[in-house]
């Protein structure tokens, strides 16, 4: 069944909805399975509606109790949001307005009352990991990597990573991590606590989905009421975070880096950026 509209409630069963997303609902769990294998599972603008509008319908579904985020496919889990090349087709204010609605998607996904499990697939890049981050839990496979490569083409994540990062890993890993750029396989995610489980590749959406029923099985009312508590105890500082993320987010899209980023990919160089 394919869906365009606004869901009021979720139905039993498989439903393909038009941003290129699939929901499957099980008794008390959801997955929302990103199913745009073809371009990478990117995180388009009308894959956040969607998200925005399940969060919607959600927050007052008290027949599921936890959601497992996953994508279609075995190489990426998403490649995110924007890259220089997609970057280069839109305005800044496009750019900015795409990375508010990530934002307020992600920061409705981390809001929900269920427990949200993000099962990385296969690679993880920019947006994609930020989405990861807004989630409760990750599990991998073992072929898995997050990546964040926005210092190279001069900003940083804006949709969330630099305030959800820190909390997971500590300081230095999360100012490692964004500012360099590199590519971390599961193993190493494992170590830091950024993934609580790395999952077999070849058997991951059985090992994956098995634990969400697991979990679906518990009862709900403790489910929700532990997330409530806990993220009671964490929420200080967090829209403090979130307003200076945004308000240098706006300022670095009308730096020259960003501009000399855009060109230095159109001619295939390395950038050459002043810090201005």
């Amino acid at each position: 069944m394919n869906r365009t509209e606004p869901l009021q409630e979720i139905p039993t069963g498989t439903t393909d909805l038009a941003s290129g997303l699939r929901l499957i609902k099980q008794g008390h769990t959801l997955q929302i399975i990103l199913a745009r294998a073809q371009d990478h599972n990117r995180i388009t603008n009308d894959v956040l509606d969607t998200l925005l509008n399940l969060c919607q319908t959600l927050r007052g579904d008290d027949s599921t109790s936890v959601v497992m985020i996953t994508a279609e496919g075995t190489d990426f889990f998403s490649t995110g949001l924007l890259n220089p090349a997609l970057r280069a087709q839109l305005s800044k204010q496009q750019v900015l307005d795409l990375v508010w609605k990530a934002n307020r998607a992600f920061d409705a996904i981390e809001a929900l009352p269920q427990m949200v499990i993000a099962a990385l697939n296969g690679k993880a890049v920019a947006g994609g990991v930020e989405l990861a981050l807004a989630c409760d839990v990750r599990y991998v496979s073992s072929q898995s990597s997050v990546r964040m490569p926005e210092a190279g083409w001069g900003g940083f994540p804006g949709a969330g990573a630099p305030v959800r990062l820190p909390q997971l890993v500590g300081k230095a890993y999360a100012m490692e991590l964004i500012c360099s750029g590199r590519e971390m396989p599961a193993d190493e995610m494992l170590r830091i606590g950024l993934a609580q489980r790395v999952l077999s590749h070849d058997h991951f959406q059985k090992e994956a989905h098995d634990i969400l029923e697991a979990i679906g099985a518990a009862g709900p009312l403790a489910i929700k009421g532990a997330k409530k508590i806990i993220h009671t105890r964490l929420e200080p500082g967090f829209q403090a975070a979130r307003m200076l993320s945004d308000a240098l987010r706006q300022a670095l899209e009308w730096s020259e880096d960003v501009d000399e980023a855009i060109s230095a990919g159109k001619a295939q160089r390395q950038p050459v950026f002043k810090g201005r």
